[in-house]
Order: structure tokens, then sequence, then C-alpha cells
């Protein structure tokens, strides 16, 4: 009891510095009514969508033994090796082991709320080893860093905040470097950040090799031949630490080379985003953090815009350290705002929302010269600190007297009043002597308060969730999952769910389905999903579009739906619960199937979803007969705005800023049809489909197929566009379509007549027979990826790709035994790289510790 009480009383400063962030994170949420005080959940935006089915998954795979390579439950089958180098690599996402499903959003959460604590004992922990100084400034310091704008606003985020936390490590590791010739930390810090998530890793070692130039130019102790070695010593770090992560590297980079990313081009103009008066702003206290759209977020405290002038004019620290920090800063400012820079920084792509993705830098830099500042104040003039806050209040009152800035009154007047004293606190600290020491405590606890405040406001900004809504139906999907287990033994079958709460869903239900949104998405799948109908647009897919040829083609046999119907399409109802009913398709097609070896010249490139089904059929089963007739519809009527015609299915309107308009189609059938519509619709909120007394709505506005359904001569279909104020003018793509059950019955008895019976679908191996009746090729609802590995008859066998997207395989007639396997391309190599650096970096490690000792 009295070693933990000495070790708590010589560590008070550090366990603050983690504590204090962590409550404030808990009591914001608390505040806000997350479980077990509410029923809100803290997982916003992406992490709504994707990062907690993906935590789902991650735990699923853990409790049964299945392999962690490979995952049917979801994107039709996806390399979940490459989900877990993105989002799923961080240690403390063991605690999921420890969580039952029905509490992973709280494991979750719990994790979010580790991680912020430990931003503020990172920078901590950096200020005493790279200062010398360990008191309460120590802590002060830490939960800015720990509570600036960009953990607050991108903090939901988690996969990041490891490298966040890490981040001051890897600094400090190079400052030790360059000081002390102990490279270590450095490279074992850097090896953790890329191990844990590549994508930040890359703008941490851009900005290394930066900060590496500034220590030395300021490390005036050393010659220049040590120097030389030091930064060998840098670089060899540097490769080792890539090594450790190459077995998170190397298979994920075979499948960003297969994703939307790769097709990322460099910008043609140079582009600033925002003038330097909005920039200036987005460092004041109790602006809104962009969570998703938005400035950027450059907020660490508003002390630091005295803090580091009297770094700037403080006379302990060399001149030169002085001008490359301030360069350097200044030119991180101009990185984020340029466009040019900012794809470079961001690993050559655009960032889709979230910019500014590296201001975490830009926040470090500025605290690190604040902390100088404020360490080496009896250095500095005495006017810096009141002149300092004289300008900084005459920006404020420039931004709001010219509205050059839009910002809520109170954010104005709380800076005011906040400049006001700072600027007087520090500026009376250097005036009387006799109150210095409890001048600075008041000064400390003003920061901490500013900065507590700060990250309670923020987190409440960014909003909660429905709890209960994102469990609601997850007794129900596990019920009619084992039922379908139970119905289809070892038949390898697919689940989807007509209404979506978010965009993984099948992934948080771990059933395997074909809806996906991920970084990592195959760019193949994504748009052959689009061009079949289905919503579907950068890096994500879902079903909402389905026919009767998609549902046969990617073999989803059972459908979960809040609706109780006789059919769903060709699914017939086969099971009901209180809020919750299953289909089944008779008409799946299993997971793979013979085709006309036409296939690979399938023209699926076409705009029109339809038309595309109908070139399936054509190509695949060599059929004349096409399961849609599309036309147009009708012109429409339009109010608040003009309409023009394009051409049959494409019209454009204008209207005036800020005016309501709809759009509205009528369409009549004269005889009896089962009718779909293909709707795209940028800049429309909403379409609304009324038949008869029924209304649904949908708001994709990358659009996608609906099933009206069964109409009788004579009944009206309305189509109400509602057109999105915030534009004036845009473009509405409309497609109707007559189904013919008949050809797409004859169009499954050709694909049925030989499938391929599967006796072992595990993730990452798939066997079975088939029976060919005359050569051709056999059709997969499997993506195509390199980590597949085919045998027919024992034999080895070439892939086909097939419209870019799936695996085929050419069969002669004849028995065939057929054996996939699956192993993420550069595993193997990779995980050969990281032991190798793991052992170099134990061997390293005792080595510097046997200097030390000598």
């Amino acid at each position: 009891m009295i070693k933990v009480k000495e070790w708590s009383r010589r560590n008070i400063y550090y366990i603050l510095a983690f504590a204090i962030p962590f409550v404030v994170a808990v009591t914001a949420f608390i505040c806000q009514g997350m479980w077990p005080f509410g029923d809100r959940g803290v997982s916003i935006i992406d992490s709504y969508h994707q990062y907690v089915p993906f935590f789902s998954e991650l735990q699923y795979k853990w409790h049964h033994g299945d392999s962690l390579l490979y995952s049917w439950n979801g994107g039709l089958g996806m390399n979940f090796w490459s989900v877990i180098a993105y989002y799923l690599a961080s240690p403390l996402n063991l605690l999921l082991l420890i969580f039952p499903k029905s509490m992973v959003m709280e494991c979750f959460a719990l994790i979010y709320f580790i991680k912020i604590g430990l931003c503020g004992l990172t920078f901590a922990f950096f200020i005493r080893r790279r200062f010398g100084r360990y008191d309460l400034s120590t802590t002060v310091f830490g939960c800015c860093y720990a509570l600036s704008s960009f953990v607050i606003g991108y903090g939901w985020n988690i996969m990041w905040l490891d490298c966040i936390v890490l981040f001051p490590l890897v600094m400090l590791g190079i400052y030790l470097l360059v000081k002390e010739g102990k490279g270590w930390l450095y490279g074992a810090s850097l090896a953790l950040c890329i191990f844990t998530n590549y994508y930040i890793s890359i703008m941490m070692c851009i900005f290394s090799c930066l900060y590496l130039v500034v220590e030395m130019i300021c490390e005036q102790g050393t010659g220049l031949r040590e120097k030389i070695r030091r930064m060998f010593g840098f670089a060899g770090y540097s490769l080792l630490a890539g090594g450790f992560g190459a077995v998170m590297l190397m298979p994920t980079l075979s499948t960003l080379m297969g994703s939307q990313s790769a097709k990322s081009t460099f910008p043609t103009a140079l582009k600033f985003y925002y003038d330097i008066f909005e920039l200036f702003c987005q460092q004041f206290t109790m602006v809104e953090p962009t969570s998703l759209t938005g400035g950027f977020n450059l907020y660490c405290g508003v002390s630091m815009l005295i803090f580091v002038p009297m770094f700037v004019f403080n006379r302990k620290t060399k001149l030169w350290d002085r001008v490359v920090k301030v360069l350097l800063t200044a030119f991180l400012l101009v990185c984020l705002n340029t466009n040019y820079l900012t794809y470079i920084w961001h690993g050559f792509h655009f960032p889709n929302g979230l910019p500014g993705r590296y201001s975490f830098i830009f926040i470090f830099m500025i605290l690190i010269m604040g902390y100088e500042g404020y360490k080496n104040r009896k250095y500095c003039p005495k006017w810096v600190p009141g002149i300092a806050a004289i300008c900084w209040m005459g920006i404020l009152g420039y931004c709001w007297w010219t509205k050059r800035v839009n910002l809520e009154l109170y954010t104005w007047i709380i800076n005011l009043v906040v400049l006001l004293i700072y600027g007087g606190l520090v500026t009376w600290i250097y005036v009387d002597r006799k109150k210095r020491k409890g001048l600075q405590i008041a000064l400390m606890a003003v920061i901490l308060v500013e900065s507590l405040s700060y990250g309670i406001y923020g987190l409440c900004m960014n909003g909660t969730v429905n709890r209960k809504d994102y469990y609601s139906d997850q007794k129900e999907v596990m019920e009619m999952k084992a039922l379908a287990e139970e119905n289809e033994g070892e038949n390898f079958y697919r689940m989807e769910l007509e209404e979506r709460r978010g965009r993984d869903d099948v992934t948080w239900h771990n059933i395997p389905g074909m809806s996906l949104f991920s970084s990592t998405v195959n760019a193949g799948v994504d748009n052959l999903m689009k061009r079949v109908g289905f919503y579907a647009v950068t890096n994500k897919y879902s079903y909402e579009g389905a026919t009767p040829e998609t549902d046969a083609l990617l073999n989803i046999k059972y459908l979960i739906s809040k609706k109780e119907e006789e059919t769903i399409r060709t699914f017939e109802w086969c099971y009901g619960t209180e809020t919750r009913n299953m289909y089944v398709n008779p008409y799946a097609l299993g997971l793979g199937f013979m085709m006309s070896e036409n296939i690979l010249q399938w023209d699926y490139e076409k705009t029109n979803p339809f038309e595309v089904i109908n070139q399936l059929v054509f190509s695949a089963a060599d059929m004349e007969e096409k399961p849609f007739r599309y036309f147009g519809l009708p012109d429409p009527v339009a109010e608040g705005c003009e309409l023009t015609t394009d051409t049959w299915a494409d019209w454009s309107y204008s209207s005036a800023e800020s005016t309501d308009g709809k759009i509205t189609y009528t369409y009549t059938p004269e005889k009896e049809q089962d009718l779909y519509i293909y709707f795209k619709a940028p800049h429309c909120k909403q379409i609304k489909v009324i038949r008869g007394e029924s209304t649904d709505s949908y708001a994709d506005e990358d659009g996608h197929i609906i099933h009206i359904g069964n109409l009788s001569a004579g009944e009206r279909v309305t189509l109400t566009f509602v057109l999105d104020s915030a534009y004036d003018r845009g473009t509405i793509k409309l497609i109707g379509a007559e189904h013919a059950s008949d050809v797409f019955e004859k169009f499954y008895a050709a694909m049925a007549d030989e499938q391929w019976i599967t006796n072992e679908v595990t993730s990452t191996r798939v066997t079975g027979t088939i029976q060919v009746k005359e050569d051709g090729m056999l059709f997969t609802s499997i993506p195509y990826e390199n980590g597949w590995t085919v045998k027919g008859d024992g034999e080895e066998v070439p892939k086909k790709k097939i419209a870019d997207a799936f695996i085929g395989i050419s069969l002669t007639a004849g028995e065939h035994d057929i054996e996939m396997t699956y192993m993420p391309e550069g595993l193997g190599l990779g995980l050969i790289l990281t032991c190798i650096s793991g052992v170099l970096f134990i061997i390293l490690w005792f080595k510097e510790n046997v200097h030390r000792e000598k």
C-alpha cells in the first residue's frame, strides 16, 4: 500500500494528464444520456455505419475461433485482414474479448475514452522528457493536446487515435536520436503507429523527415560527422519500423490497388480552401469542431496565442530554433490550405470529408512552441503578452465587424473575455513577483478550465446516436440466422435486410450478405453493383435496388424485412416474429454455376441498369429475350423551378436559391405490369413514391432501382422529387421498366441446370463438385482478388475476371472437383519481415540499455 501511494505521488501529474481528459469525455456523454444513464450511444457518423459493425465481426471471429483473413459477412466476401489493418489493429480492441455482443457499442465507447486519456498521458511524458519539466503545467498541456479540436472533432475515428497517442513518443524519439544518438524509442513508437494504422502513419512519416531536419538544425552540440551518422540511424530505424508493419502493409497494399483509392489523380489546378482570417479563427475556443465537413481542426487553447509570441521573442531559445519551428508550423498551415500539398499529405489521395486529417501535427507544433514560450517566460520582454492579446483581439474584432468569418455571438464574446484574462494574467505575473507562484497556478487553472470546457462543448456538439435502435433487431436477426443455418446445413447462402439502418448491417449481425461500406472496398464490385442498379457510391454499396436477376446471381437466399407479405419479388414468406419476417428465395443460384463463355464480353458499363441486366441474360445464357422492357416516363410537372428535357430519360432543372421546389411524374399503365423504376437525382432531398394510400420515401442522391410492384391497368403511380434548396440547379435521370417473369424463369432454369455443389465453405476454403454438360465458364459470386487460388481436379487453374468483379473458371465438359483457398497476397512475406524486425528491435533495445548501464 505504501509503494502504491509513493508511486501515485511520484506520477501524480501523469495520472491527472490521463484521468482529466478521460473524465471529461465520459462526463460529456453522460450529459447527453449515454447508456446506462440514457439510451444514447457515442458511435456517430462512420463509427455508426462501419466501425462498430467491424468491431462486431472481429469479436465474432475471436469468439468462434474463425480466421481473421477473410469474411463472408459483407461485400459478398471481403479481405478482412485489410479491414483489420485500417480499422481494427489497436491492442485495446482485445477488450472485445470480455464484452458480450450486446455491449459492443459500449466497448467501443470505453476504448474511445481510454485513447483520449492516453493522448494526455503521452504528451505529458513528452513535455517532461523534452523540456525537463514536471509540474502542474505538464498535466495542463497534456490536457490541451488530448482535448484539442482534432481529438474532439475526429476522435470517433478511434482507429486513428492510436497514432495520435503515439505521435508525441515518435517526436520525442527523434529528439533523443539527434541529441543522444538513441533511436530505439523513435523506431519502436513509429513501428507501432504503422502496425495499428498505416493511414495516419503516412502523414507522420512525412512530418518525421521534416522534424528531423528541425532538430538537426537546433542541435548545436553535435559535430557534422555525428549528425550524419544519426541521420543514417534515422533512416535505418524508419526502415525497421516499416518492416515491423509489413504484415499489415503488404497485404493491404494489394487490396488498396483494387479499391477506389487507386483511381485518385493529382489535381490539375492550384486551389486554396480558406482565407487567412478563417484559419486564424479556427484556433479560438468554442468554435464548433469539424466532425465531417467544415474548417480545419486547429484549436488547442487560446493561451497558445499568447505563449507562441512569447516563444518567438524569448531570448533564451536560440534564433535558429525559433526560426525553423515557426517556418515549419507556417508551412504546415499552408499545406493544410493548399490542394496540391494536402493531396500529397493524405497519401496521394483526396479524403472524402474530414478535411485536414493531419492538423494534429500543426496542433503539436503550436503546443511545443507555446510550452517553451511559457517555460522561458522570464526571458521574454514584458510587453509581448499584452501586445499579443491586443493583436488577437483586433483580429477577432475585425472578423466580427467585417463578417469575414461566421461564428456564433457567444463565441466572439467568450474569446474576447478569455484573451483579456490571459493577457492580464501573464502580464501580472511579470509585474507582481510576490504573488507570482499563485498567479502561475491561477493561469494553469484558467487554461485547464478552458480546455475542459471546450472538450465538453465539442463532444456535445458532435452529438450521439440512438443506442436502442441499434440493438433493436439483434435477437430476432440472430434467431432467423440460426433457422437459416439449420435449413441449409453445409450449403452456402447469403442473407440480406430489406430495410437498412446502417451501411454495414449484415456485418453488424454477422450474416453473409452483399452490403459493405469500407475504405478497402473492392472497386470492381462497387462499380458493377452500381451498374446493375444497386445503391453504390465511392467506397460503399448496399442492398437497395435488387431485382430477381441480381438476387439469383448473388445467391441472396434469405431476406429479413419488417413487412409481412406473401411475397417480396421472388422471395416467399417462411417465418415471422413480432417485428421481423424472414423470406426465402427459391431462385437463389448458389455460390457458383455454369454460364456461356460469352459472359467475358458482358457489356456492363452502360448507365441504364435495366439494359445491363438484359445484357447479362444475353451474355450468360445466350438468350435473345429480355427480362426488362424499359421506357421513358411522361413529362413531369415542375413547381418552384424551370425544367428542361435533355433526353428521353434525363431532365435538368434550375431554381432560385433557397426556394423549395418539387418535380412530379405521374405514370398510369395501359395494361397490367410488374413495374420497376431507376432514378438518379443529385441535389434532391428525397423521392416520394405514392401508390394508392401508401407512400415510400428514398433519399439516396446516387440512385438505385425501386420495385413499384404489380400494377393493374389504369392504376396511378406518382413520383415526386423534392429539391434541395441549397442548390439552384440539378439533374434527374428516371427510367421505367416492365419486368417479364417468364423470361427470368427461363434464365434461371438455364443457370440452375449446372450448379457448383459445395461441401465445405470456411472463411479461407471452398470445395465442391460440378457436373458440366458442355464447355463453358463457372461463374462464382466471389469478388475477384489475387489472394484466391483455384484448383480444378487437384491442379491449379487460372482465374478469369468477370465484369472486373467476380472470379470465373473455364471448365470443360465432365465432372470436376473445385477447390478455392484464400491467403491475402503478401501476407507470408509481410509476416517474415515483421518477425525479423521485431527481433532486431529487441536486440537494439538490449544494446541501448547495456550502453546506458556502462
